[in-house]
């Protein structure tokens, strides 16, 4: 898979500049990269709040603060109610779009878990149906023995209505990429080689990496268990080497997972929920893990993600280096709440 050179960001500018060492003619390169970071903003409620701007966000990396670019928002709604009304913020700077990406993990026997599967493939096609906006741009994806795409972003209600029967059989998937707009197929490289859950991930991350926008993959999983994996004692003693690759590739592209259990007898299990919960936190989403009815959490996804804002800072570390960057975002208003990633992978 491609390796990029900043987590979170979907805009890398990689300038090389030089800091001059007091008192030695030697000196230090320096990568400066555009940092894009999604953010989400809510009251004690839960609304959403709106018309905040580069002055509103504190981002800190190692307690240092670093100065924002600027803070688009992405919205959903059409600003009518009262509250966005007083918003001051710039039309301009506001934007409608939203991502979704419904990915299927398939059990390699089609038996297992049937009911499971057909019933979370009706929740996203009562999404499609009553919920999904003009706006809105979604694609269903699957993995069996490789990644599958049934269908591309679109907001076509009858191609996804297809796509979502298509992901219930092992077939090949749609080859084709969307001839204009955002794609997954178009950047997503070999898919025959996404032999593990990891790779596939890996692979969406990539794919959507120039898609300047938050993206939110639900993934509807019976958990994540790789075969160089071991499990003792229910517990899985160590990572795939796939896994941190994954991680890297869907936080540079500002990819917020969502898994939902598809099993309802895993609560007493560990090793069903370790991934699932791992890749949620990582990436600024959340797991679902007892699930009576899959339509809640696809419409709480859904309203989560009704806003949010998109976050642009610089960050510097020396040309070449290579490790993970610890982010504090908070607002100067402590009354409000954010959900923000907590770092990115820096370096190669």
């Amino acid at each position: 898979m491609r390796r990029f050179a900043v987590a979170l960001a979907l805009l890398t500018l990689a300038i090389p500049t030089f800091a001059q060492q007091p008192q030695t003619d030697f000196r230090e390169e320096i990568d400066v990269n555009a940092v894009l970071l999604d953010v989400i903003v809510t009251d004690s409620r839960g609304n959403h709040i709106l018309g905040l701007g580069p002055d509103d966000f504190v981002v800190k990396e190692n307690g240092v603060a670093q100065p924002v670019d600027s803070v688009d928002y992405f919205t959903n709604r059409r600003l009518l109610e009262g509250r966005e009304e007083q918003a001051a913020f710039k039309v301009e700077r506001v934007r409608e779009d939203r991502y979704f990406i419904f990915f299927f993990d398939k059990p390699s026997d089609p038996g297992v878990l049937f009911d499971q599967v057909t019933l979370a493939r009706e929740a996203v096609r009562d999404f499609v149906k009553t919920e999904m906006k003009e706006t809105d741009h979604v694609a269903i994806a699957g993995h069996d023995f490789r990644l599958k795409v049934y269908s591309d972003f679109t907001n076509d209600k009858k191609q996804l209505d297809r796509a979502l029967t298509e992901a219930s059989k092992f077939g090949r998937g749609i080859k084709k990429a969307n001839a204009e707009g955002p794609s997954i197929l178009r950047n997503a490289g070999n898919l025959d080689k996404t032999g593990t859950v990891y790779e596939a991930l890996d692979a969406i991350g990539d794919s959507v990496r120039s898609i300047r926008a938050r993206k939110n993959l639900v993934l509807f999983s019976p958990g994540i268990v790789a075969r160089d994996e071991t499990i003792r004692g229910e517990i899985l003693l160590n990572r795939s080497r796939f896994f941190d690759p994954a991680l890297q590739s869907l936080n540079t592209a500002n990819v917020a997972v969502y898994p939902v259990q598809l099993q309802r007898d895993a609560v007493p299990t560990p090793y069903f929920h370790q991934r699932l919960s791992e890749v949620a936190d990582s990436t600024g989403g959340q797991y679902f893990q007892f699930v009576t009815n899959f339509r809640t959490p696809v419409n709480r996804i859904d309203d989560t993600n009704s806003g949010y804002y998109l976050v642009t800072y610089r960050s510097k570390h020396p040309s070449g280096a290579k490790g993970y960057q610890k982010v504090d975002v908070s607002l100067r208003n402590p009354e409000f709440k954010v959900v923000a990633r907590s770092g990115y992978q820096y370096g190669g």
